[in-house]
């Protein structure tokens, strides 16, 4: 049996410890394959990725990874809950994946587990609560902190994640072994973006919030009220209140998070909320995909090795969820609604495109051949060469 090794990332962008990640789950796992489902266009952070989807994913195999999956846009830009049980389920569907590897600032896989345990032993109440919170504006962590009673949580992002993760697996029972692998020292990603923004010239590719300023301003004056604002995922009516009375006061994506954020309402919480209602991404839609649909409703393949051919037969063979390697079979395989929120991440991909394009002054022609879609007709990323 063939050891194939999940991981979860945004590689945003991609750095050393990204690489570093990588070459530890060949040592420590011993993978035959590594699948990566990597966010798409947009992240988790409220924010467009600094590089697209397809310059991400020929970084990744170029340092090892084997194949490249999309996180659906509901999962990659939601909150910590919602993106660990997305990423979790999606590598579940799989139907070969048998270790999941994170990135640890403790490595303490034993501790994770056992928090990871009493969470997932939570009632109904817990979730409950959880959600609620959510809804009135808490942060996911104060949310969290104010469901969970008498559990030590990581008071790390990524062994909260990863834990996040561990609980996911926990609940649906999976037979995917974990691995926390201890994180390296590197230069984060955050001081990579700032740097790659604070010299990127006119015919760089790079994308960041203010590069959206305009569409979003469009977005929140064609919402119109308050409680239009509030069908948007992770708007809670009270920033919705608080978004529109900010609204003359509007300059940038950047300035207007920074100006709507309180003590409650962080920024990066903001600025998801903001991005949700860029993309017209609707609370609704995101509760009907998780129970009806357990947020994974296909597998989108984004770029692969060569050398993966055997993998990608067994996935094809053993996945519990349609795989998309040719999008235009999509109206046929799908029911309407997943259709629907594919349609709806098209949408997003195909801004987040003309976006790039317009800084390196490029135009997206064609935008549709007999009436396919833009993305339908996005080619795979390969590398290296197929296995004899």
């Amino acid at each position: 049996m063939m050891k194939v090794t999940g991981i979860i990332a945004e590689c945003n962008p991609l750095h050393e410890g990204h690489k570093y990640l990588i070459d530890e789950v060949r040592r420590q796992c011993g993978a035959d394959y590594i699948v990566v489902a990597l966010s798409g266009d947009y992240v988790q952070r409220g924010a467009p990725a600094i590089l697209s989807r397809e310059a991400r994913t020929s970084q990744l195999l170029r340092a090892g990874a084997d194949l490249v999956v999309e996180l659906p846009l509901y999962v990659s830009c939601s909150g910590a809950d919602y993106f660990a049980r997305g990423a979790a389920a999606l590598m579940e569907s799989l139907g070969v994946v048998t270790d999941l590897a994170f990135g640890s600032e403790s490595g303490d896989l034993e501790g994770l587990t056992e928090t990871a345990s009493a969470l997932a032993g939570e009632p109904e109440e817990f979730r409950r609560g959880l959600r609620e919170g959510l809804r009135e504006g808490l942060t996911y962590a104060q949310a969290l902190a104010a469901a969970v009673q008498d559990i030590d949580l990581p008071a790390t992002p990524n062994d909260l994640l990863g834990t996040h993760y561990l609980q996911a697996l926990i609940r649906s029972g999976s037979a995917i072994r974990a691995y926390a692998i201890k994180r390296t020292d590197c230069r984060s990603a955050s001081e990579i973006r700032e740097q790659m923004i604070s010299c990127r010239q006119s015919g760089d590719p790079c994308l960041c919030r203010d590069d959206f300023s305009d569409l979003l301003l469009h977005a929140l004056c064609r919402a119109g009220s308050a409680a239009d604002l509030a069908d948007c995922l992770d708007v809670s009516p009270d920033l919705a209140s608080r978004i529109m009375n900010e609204l003359p006061f509007y300059r940038s994506y950047t300035q207007f998070c920074a100006r709507v954020k309180t003590r409650n309402y962080t920024y990066t919480r903001i600025s998801r909320a903001l991005l949700h209602i860029l993309l017209g991404m609707t609370a609704d839609a995101m509760e009907r995909f998780d129970a009806e649909h357990g947020l994974c409703g296909w597998i989108r393949p984004i770029g692969f090795r060569k050398s993966a051919a055997p993998l990608i037969r067994s996935i094809t063979a053993s996945c519990t969820v349609p795989y998309l390697d040719k999008l235009a079979r999509a109206p046929e395989v799908l029911p309407a609604d997943l259709y629907a929120l594919l349609e709806q991440e098209l949408q997003a991909e195909f801004l987040y495109d003309l976006m790039a394009a317009r800084r390196s002054a490029a135009t997206k022609k064609d935008a549709s051949v007999e009436g396919v879609p833009y993305g339908m007709r996005k080619p795979l990323i390969t590398q290296g060469r197929a296995q004899d």
